[in-house]
């Protein structure tokens, strides 16, 4: 069955989703998963020795043992002129995001048995058309020349619209907190999909990550003595710290569902579980989270939008399914904000919307074109001298009488008089020459003696 691809390629998690085709009609879009653990894999990329790239969690993998090879948060390093190092060899960054495309099309094409109709990559807010034209280089290089890009808070709002009817010229305020950064952006609708109003706000915190790192510093104090006593510079240690950090990152997600969650401490000298309530958490979370409605208050103003005009307010990002965030937001804008049950599959569900928005408006140009190019004539009108348009009866034209047409009378021409009236018009343009001639010698010479007229010289006394 024929489908378009959406992929989000965040700073820190990637994610794709799919719309099915059935007949002459498109089907809801739906989270593929990238691993046999969930939807999503790290956004990581890992060379190995034939050239090519690996993502995902294989990836994750090599980085204990090489981690040289292994590269992330490239995301935000698109356009910048320096490359990055992977192992010994300099790649763009751009050239890394479309490696990742590549890895997600061809993973989700080995599930279905075929590639994608058309792909759409949801991409970070801060990208503007230097580096989007960037990334559609990069992946044309690769031999990926169906694809098309879209802003992830347009994804948002596309996958918002698709549950909650939003109307035309509605302002909906989208805000992400991702894994490196926050960003909010205000759209409005405008079919078939959104307009960015003012400019998106950036900022590096909040973030996914300073929430890991609160919940990883307090393990940090609490088991100081035995986590102090290990060298970042041995591998083997470096990466039980690695895993330790990786362990809360998993009971943040997990806080987020349940009261609490337990952290697995398994480091040389110490191996115990740690009880995290989710208050507790909330309460090393809250300085982040508490900037997140001051920065979305903000980026409405920037819009120029009251923010009562507001429709909707939608958090997106895996970090906005925090309690304290929703919380947080309704207490400053005096409504509940939206957030999806799976927040960080939202962008890479937009994409997939969109996908569907450009073949169907390519399918709908051809169309046209079709219509308009090529005159139907239906011969024999039913019965009742009506011909059937579109369903509905329309009269035809009463025949019309035949037209007899006369032919009109021409004199023949007369050659004697058309000679004689040559000879006229020669005789005339002669004798204008003649004259011509006689009037210029005259004027050469004087009235009196004949003799050419010659300057005169008047000299002053």
């Amino acid at each position: 069955m024929p489908y378009v691809l959406g992929i989000h390629v965040g700073a820190t998690a990637t994610s794709a989703a799919i719309a099915r085709r059935d007949g002459g009609r498109w089907g809801a879009a739906s989270p593929v998963p990238l691993s046999s653990t969930g939807p999503t894999v790290p956004t990581v990329l890992c060379r190995v020795q034939d050239g090519s790239f690996v993502a995902g969690e294989q990836a994750s993998r090599q980085e204990r043992t090489h981690h040289e090879w292994v590269v992330r948060g490239f995301t935000r390093h698109v356009g910048d002129d320096a490359p990055m190092l992977v192992g010994s060899e300099f790649v763009p960054a751009q050239a890394l995001v479309a490696a990742v495309v590549e890895w997600v099309a061809d993973t989700v094409a080995q599930q279905l048995g075929h590639p994608a109709e058309h792909i759409t990559l949801a991409h970070s807010a801060t990208w503007g058309p230097f580096r989007a034209h960037l990334v559609r280089q990069a992946l044309a290089g690769l031999g990926i020349r169906d694809a098309t890009l879209v802003p992830e808070p347009v994804a948002v709002a596309l996958d918002h619209a698709s549950k909650r009817p939003v109307a035309e010229q509605d302002a909906v305020a989208v805000a992400n907190i991702g894994g490196t950064g926050f960003d909010a952006t205000v759209l409005r609708r405008r079919e078939p999909g959104f307009e960015i109003v003012g400019s998106t706000l950036d900022s590096g915190h909040p973030s996914g990550q300073d929430l890991d790192d609160e919940v990883f510093a307090h393990l940090r104090a609490e088991f100081a003595e035995d986590l102090g006593q290990l060298d970042p510079a041995d591998p083997a240690q470096r990466a039980a710290l690695a895993g330790l950090r990786a362990d809360c990152s998993r009971a943040k997600e997990s806080l987020s569902h349940h009261p609490g969650a337990t952290v697995r401490v398994d480091v040389p000298g110490l191996r115990t579980d740690y009880a995290l309530s989710r208050s507790r958490y909330e309460q090393l979370v809250s300085p982040h989270l508490e900037r997140v409605p001051e920065l979305l208050v903000q980026a409405v103003q920037s819009a120029a939008v009251d923010p009562e005009d507001l429709s909707a307010l939608v958090l997106a990002g895996g970090a906005a399914r925090t309690p304290l965030v929703r919380q947080l937001v309704a207490e400053r804008f005096e409504r509940t904000p939206l957030v999806d049950p799976a927040p960080e599959l939202v962008a890479a569900r937009g994409a997939a919307l969109s996908a569907v928005g450009v073949l169907s408006s390519v399918h709908d140009q051809a169309a046209s074109a079709a219509e308009t190019s090529v005159l139907m004539r239906i011969e024999g009108p039913p019965s009742g001298g009506l011909d059937v348009i579109d369903g509905e009866p329309e009269r035809a034209d009463p025949p019309r009488p035949p037209v007899e047409v006369e032919p009109m009378y021409l004199e023949p021409p007369d050659e004697d008089r058309e000679r004689w009236f040559k000879i006229l018009k020669l005789s005339a343009a002669a004798l204008l020459i003649i004259g011509g001639l006689v009037l210029t010698v005259v004027q050469g010479f004087d009235g009196g003696g004949g003799h050419p007229l010659s300057p005169v010289t008047s000299q002053q006394r």
